[in-house]
């Protein structure tokens, strides 16, 4: 009997313990998005050195972005963010726009040309798989030297990652993301 109620007690006491899971972001369970033990560390031991991070609240989930991007306002800018959800085990790619002067459109458009006649893209919804999906495919595309447009709030067109040094942490902080989730 007695160890029927430390038992029942035991319960009680590891499930006071547990996270909400209110406050928890769930994973996807996405093949794509997993991460292992051995890519984890290796992130964490050599990568994120070049990385700032914060910690989303109520969600544990550990933003890293590439310190060696500027924070500019005269031209637009995509940045890759690792988000990694260690709770599940699960690392997302968002994309993050900056705060240029002339605005995004909503969603963020972007384009290969600067009019609306060739494929436009947009960032609706912005899902982990949208993300991922649009930053896997700028991040092909920036591979072979292609270029790209923002839509500006008013529908005009302006270049993206003019600066070779943009062009290049794009590339380095998607090729980390990947690494971390063995897809490269």
């Amino acid at each position: 009997m007695k160890t029927s109620w430390a038992v029942i007690g035991l319960f009680f006491i590891c499930l006071a313990c547990s996270p909400d899971s209110t406050e928890r972001q769930k994973g996807t369970g996405d093949r794509r998005f997993r991460t292992t033990p051995p890519s984890l560390l290796y992130f964490k031991n050599m990568r994120s050195t070049q990385y700032t991070v914060d910690e989303q609240p109520r969600s544990r989930i550990e933003l890293y972005r590439l310190s060696k991007f500027e924070p500019i306002t005269k031209r637009p800018a995509i940045y890759p963010v690792i988000a990694n959800n260690w709770l599940e085990d699960e690392a997302y790619l968002f994309l993050q726009t900056n705060a240029w002067e002339a605005g995004f459109l909503s969603p963020l458009t972007i384009s290969q040309d600067t009019s609306w006649s060739l494929e436009v893209l947009q960032l609706q919804p912005p899902t982990p798989v949208q993300q991922y999906e649009l930053g896997l495919r700028l991040y092909e595309s920036l591979k072979r030297g292609e270029t790209w447009y923002a839509a500006a709030a008013d529908s005009t067109f302006a270049p993206l990652f003019e600066d070779g040094d943009e062009r290049s942490y794009f590339l380095t902080t998607v090729r980390d993301y990947l690494k971390l989730t063995d897809n490269d």
